[in-house]
């Protein structure tokens, strides 16, 4: 292309000449330039093990994750076998933690590592490792979502009912409570209502539900209510005339209400006024009252499908009288008792040196334990509300705090007669938490989660 400066402006003249001569002028000047070293390489140093949770997500695929905390912060993860490079991923992160996807072609039995980079400080690059990782991606079952939650409200607001033929449970979408039912015969799902305001769900039978009342509420004896009282109604609440009556005065701040069990409920009173805890049977609303005094409302179990427990001991639910089936010490728990099995399950905590809460648990047969986890920290065994256990074998859920060994959360085995545990499905995201599992007797489990609720069932 030609340009003829004659048609061009004045002032375009002036700019294109001075352009040129500082461009002739640093082409005259470029051997004149002083020279510079190049940057100096970041040096990598051995930094050690660091604390990370993994997960396999298939035969060629996993999944490591790192704290939000680390510092400094982690740049890539690099996998290796032996001192052979395999691989190199960029590590995201998101709300909870850091974290990377691998994707390879994993041999079985190989023994694989993997080296955790730094953003480079002052020149330098830590280098941590994670060693001795032998991939294996064990899934047993297989997952479908039975029902989605757009915001859960916990273990509290979802129950069985005591047929075992419907899961009930309350969704928070922007703001409106809304109260499901799950068939877990047909699967299907029904709305009950977006109008009842109780944040916990307690099923009575497959159509009715104890709930918060209010001014509508039928068959409310008068009470006179004084300042600062926390008594609050609890009603039956009929699910098919959406019409809801009186079961007793609980407190609404500070008290606890057990499952339903036998047609019997177990509820604090309100505290300040009443001072006392009732069984409250739900076909007559006769009671047997507890007095606070010798009775520590806060230890009544909210999660027991199966009894309503105080403290350590059953309730009978016939006169109120408690028995202790087992002879725990002051740092152990009943968590519960499987009625087919007769298995107890139970939870313990202490401390060590640093003041860090180490927790095991226990199961027990015949007043007798037969199993004894080893006491961790930070480590969770999450045990079914309505257990399966056949042939001596229990399925249940176990996650695992970020540690510098190789431990994978998901479904286990614990063959309560031999004592071995064993991996039978890798299940590891933090954003679907394990809230409540129920077993059912064709070997499916519906596992209430965070953000839905889902049947998990063998995968052959």
């Amino acid at each position: 292309m030609y340009l003829n400066l004659n048609l061009l402006p004045m002032k375009n003249h002036i700019y294109l000449i001075i352009t040129a001569t500082l461009l002739l002028s640093a082409c005259s000047k470029k051997n004149d330039m002083p020279s510079y070293p190049p940057p100096t390489k970041a040096v990598i140093k051995d930094a050690g093990t660091i604390p990370f949770k993994i997960a396999p997500l298939a035969d060629n695929q996993v999944q490591i994750f790192l704290r939000y905390d680390q510092q400094p912060i982690p740049s890539k993860i690099i996998l290796k076998q032996d001192t052979n490079t395999l691989q190199t991923v960029t590590v995201s992160k998101n709300n909870n933690n850091y974290s990377a996807i691998i994707n390879y072609a994993f041999k079985p039995g190989v023994k694989y590592n993997f080296k955790v980079q730094t953003v480079a400080t002052s020149d330098t690059i830590r280098q941590f490792s994670i060693n001795d990782y032998t991939h294996q991606f064990v899934h047993a079952f297989s997952y479908k979502k039975l029902l989605d939650l757009k915001q859960s409200m916990g273990p509290k607001a979802a129950d069985i009912s005591p047929s075992r033929n419907y899961l009930f449970i309350a969704d928070d979408i922007n703001n409106i409570l809304y109260t499901k039912r799950l068939s877990l015969k047909t699967f299907a799902v029904d709305v009950i209502s977006d109008k009842l305001l109780s944040t916990f769900v307690r099923a009575a039978s497959d159509d009715e539900l104890l709930i918060y009342g209010d001014k509508n509420t039928a068959n409310v004896p008068p009470v006179t209510i004084g300042p600062g009282s926390d008594r609050i109604i609890l009603a039956k609440y009929n699910i098919n005339t959406t019409k809801s009556t009186f079961v007793d005065f609980v407190s609404s701040g500070y008290g606890r209400i057990s499952r339903v069990v036998n047609n019997h409920v177990l509820v604090t009173n309100p505290i300040f006024e009443d001072k006392t805890a009732s069984l409250v049977n739900l076909t007559d609303l006769s009671k047997v009252k507890y007095s606070l005094d010798n009775f520590d409302f806060v230890r009544i179990n909210e999660y027991s499908a199966n009894h309503i427990l105080y403290a350590n001991n059953l309730i009978n639910t016939t006169n109120g009288s408690m028995s202790t089936p087992l002879n725990l010490d002051q740092n152990s728990g009943l968590i519960d008792i499987d009625n087919t099995s007769g298995y107890a399950f139970v939870g313990s905590a202490k401390e060590n040196a640093a003041k860090d809460i180490l927790t095991a648990f226990s199961v027990y047969k015949d007043g007798s334990s037969v199993y004894q986890s080893a006491y961790t920290y930070g480590n969770e065994a999450y045990f079914p509300v309505i257990a399966n256990i056949k042939n001596d074998i229990l399925t249940f859920y176990q996650c695992f705090n970020y540690g510098t060994q190789v431990q994978i959360d998901g479904y286990y085995t614990l063959n309560l007669k031999t004592k071995e545990i064993k991996l039978v499905q890798a299940d590891s995201n933090s954003t679907l938490a394990v809230v409540s599992d129920y077993q059912l007797q064709d070997g499916s489990i519906i596992s209430v989660r965070s953000d839905g609720v889902y049947r998990i069932a063998p995968a052959n």
